[in-house]
C-alpha cells in the first residue's frame, strides 16, 4: 500500500516553514552541493539558481508544498520472517 503524505508551509505556519522547510528540506538539499556538482548533475549557476529558489518558499510571500509517499509492504510467503 502506498498513501501520499503532503507537507504545506506558509507564512501562517511559520514552525513548519522554520523547522521543515529551512531547518529539514533546505539543509538537507544543500548538505548534497558538492556531490551534484561532482557528479555533473547540473551547473553550479543552476544549483544556485534552485537554492536561492527554495530559500524563496520561506520568505513571507513564499509557500512550499512537497508530497512524500509511505509505502508498506508484506512478505506474504514468510520468507525472511522475524519470529516464525
Amino acid at each position: 500500500m502506498v498513501h501520499p503524505r503532503t507537507v504545506y508551509a506558509d507564512r501562517t505556519r511559520p514552525a513548519l516553514v522554520d523547522g521543515f522547510t529551512r531547518n529539514t528540506f533546505i539543509a538537507m538539499i544543500e548538505a548534497v552541493r558538492d556531490e551534484t556538482l561532482a557528479a555533473n548533475l547540473m551547473t553550479e549557476a543552476d544549483w544556485d539558481q534552485g537554492i536561492t529558489d527554495l530559500h524563496r518558499t520561506a520568505l513571507d510571500h513564499g509557500t512550499f508544498h512537497y508530497t512524500f509517499f509511505k509505502a508498506v509492504a508484506v512478505n506474504r510467503s514468510g520468507a525472511g520472517a522475524v519470529g516464525g
